[in-house]
């Protein structure tokens, strides 16, 4: 039997300069990424970067209780559904990882004082002032990335890595408590490089980058993103890769009609098998979830039966979590046929996320990061976002990654038949905690 593949790679890129007053990106319009390099060719002077950390060494395992984690993940999906709703006017298919930008988001925040950090923290859904909320997201890290002790020890293992680094002009001065809380709770070892030569550090970063992905991003920063005005750049990278537990054989998948937005129609593969699977089925909706092999997460898909746009538009943080609750208490023997598709996103999230209730942050006169050199000389220029999905019968392989850029300021009772042939909305989701770590749609595969 083949491993499970299906491919997903994401990029977040938030850049802060000092003296900008306004956003330099266009949330409607791609950012220009250049052809991808082998990370092996590129030229690097191993002189051009130093290893340091905070003095406080990363938590390995966090206590936090349980409920403030859960209560976490739900404010990542709370943002998750801001995000979409925002994003929804966007043409076509759309695929993100809130989870990613959530933590580094998160991450920024640390650093943010007064006005600015109220704001981050109204978008995020989190209380910057208790002295746990950082410590909470390095639970909630572990929670997703160990497997669970209950697995036999022949199951398939799944994979899901974070990785989060902190590169950082050298000679230019950071608040100790800012860089120890960075290494403590999310691992992000300090490395000194020279904004001066964006290009070099830019190398850097994105091999770094690379290595975390399995090689699935190789270009995270753009040529111009860095400059001399550079001070700092976060970077937060995800790895995943998991095997169905249901497996699609390639033999069924057969060409099929898919039916568009514009009620229109267009031939696709459809995966086709008969699983035991969690599904709910009414008069509005179909939506199954598919588990992963050896671990605790599952890809959900929604299908709204009739209006695709009301649907999407009156959908809630609430309503996804009531519903994938329901879909962990059903199961059924389904019937599913399921497109094969590939999407891909880029976007221009800083007037968004701005618009969404952080503005004081891309304000050259009001952004506040004092926590991060001791004075408000920070601010969020642009926020850049890219990400892309494979699925197809041989399963899930999932890359993200996200660099924040710092410079001058039961038994089944029911068989359905299942066919997901009109636009749907599909997560990927940690099932213990309902964490959503991707989310997009599929409008035309």
């Amino acid at each position: 039997m083949k491993p499970n593949k299906i491919v997903f790679s994401i990029v977040m890129i938030s850049a802060l300069m000092l003296g900008a007053c306004v956003p330099v990106q266009n949330p409607t319009e791609p950012y220009p990424v250049e052809e991808p390099e082998d990370p092996s060719n590129a030229e690097v002077e191993p002189g051009n970067i130093t290893d340091s950390s905070g003095d406080v060494a990363y938590i390995i395992d966090p206590e936090a209780d349980p409920e403030a984690v859960r209560q976490l993940a739900q404010s990542n999906n709370g943002f998750a559904l801001a995000l979409y709703q925002a994003l929804r006017d966007e043409d076509g298919n759309l695929i993100y990882s809130p989870y990613s930008i959530f933590q580094a988001l998160l991450m920024t925040a640390a650093g943010a004082e007064g006005a600015t950090a109220s704001q981050m923290a109204s978008v995020l859904g989190v209380d910057l002032d208790d002295p746990e909320i950082h410590n909470l997201m390095n639970a909630l890290n572990n929670a997703l990335t160990t497997q669970p002790e209950y697995l036999e020890s022949d199951a398939q293992p799944l994979t899901f890595n974070i990785a989060n680094a902190v590169w950082a002009q050298k000679d230019y001065h950071f608040e100790q408590a800012f860089l120890d809380t960075l290494s403590a709770n999310y691992n992000a070892g300090l490395k000194l490089v020279d904004f001066n030569n964006p290009e070099d550090a830019r190398a850097l970063i994105n091999l770094w980058v690379a290595a975390q992905t399995n090689d699935k991003i190789k270009d995270l920063i753009p040529e111009g993103v860095l400059s001399a005005m550079t001070r700092m750049v976060l970077t937060n990278a995800i790895y995943f890769k998991g095997a169905w537990s249901n497996q699609f054989e390639e033999k069924d998948t057969k060409d099929g009609s898919f039916t568009l937005l514009d009620g229109s129609s267009k031939t696709v593969p459809f995966m086709h098998g008969n699983f035991t699977l969690p599904a709910l089925v009414s008069e509005k909706i179909q939506a199954i979830s598919l588990p992963y092999e050896g671990g605790t997460y599952a890809m959900a898909a929604i299908m709204p039966l009739e209006n695709f746009a009301e649907f999407e538009a009156q959908l809630t943080a609430a309503d996804l979590e009531q519903l994938l609750s329901n879909l962990q208490s059903s199961r059924a023997m389904v019937d599913l046929s399921m497109p094969k598709f590939q999407s891909e996103s880029r976007l221009g999230l800083g007037e968004i996320l701005a618009a969404l209730g952080m503005p004081d942050a891309f304000d050259a006169q009001k952004a506040d990061f004092s926590g991060m050199t001791g004075k408000p000389d920070l601010m969020i220029s642009s926020v850049l976002h890219q990400a892309t999905i494979d699925v197809n019968e041989e399963g899930t392989e999932a890359a993200a990654a996200t660099a924040v850029v710092m410079g001058v300021t039961s038994m089944p009772g029911q068989s359905y038949t299942i066919r997901l042939d009109k636009p749907f909305i599909y997560v990927i989701y940690e099932t213990t905690t309902n964490t959503i770590v991707f989310m997009g749609r599929m409008v035309n595969p």
